[in-house]
């Protein structure tokens, strides 16, 4: 018989209040790290847009693009559209990356963050090994 006393709603409060205090954490170290890494990295090939993937493995969604990490330490969503453009004799591809700047709730926030950590941390080693200084 469950226990007249326990109350279910304090301890999903208590639960949410915790999920917040981790993501608020995450995105202080978050931004912290992305404004240690420079140079910042352009994303896939990108001449536009400094990004890093935020994608956590197995978390991914159709409804939206590839979650990357600015240098601001803010999650966006990247999206690159390719075009042909017909002049004549001649048929070109143009490019137009973007990013677009979006709102996560905490428990979502945390993996996208928690893997942006992870792949801030490998490039600012990667750039540490190779006798770069950081206020980090």
């Amino acid at each position: 018989m469950p226990d007249a006393s326990f109350d279910a709603n304090a301890a999903v409060k208590k639960a949410a209040d915790a999920v917040q205090k981790t993501a608020d954490a995450l995105h202080e170290q978050l931004v912290e790290m992305a404004e240690a890494l420079d140079p910042f990295p352009y994303f896939l090939g990108s001449l536009e847009v400094r990004a890093v993937e935020a994608e956590p493995g197995g978390v991914e969604r159709s409804d939206r693009g590839c979650i990357v990490v600015c240098q601001d330490g803010e999650l966006y969503e990247f999206t690159m559209k390719m075009q042909s453009e017909d002049a004549g004799a001649d048929l070109s591809m143009s490019r137009d990356d973007s990013v677009k700047r979006i709102e996560l709730s905490p428990q979502d926030y945390i993996p996208y963050a928690y893997n942006a950590i992870k792949e801030l941390g490998k490039l600012i080693e990667d750039q540490r090994a190779r006798g770069k200084k950081y206020r980090f």
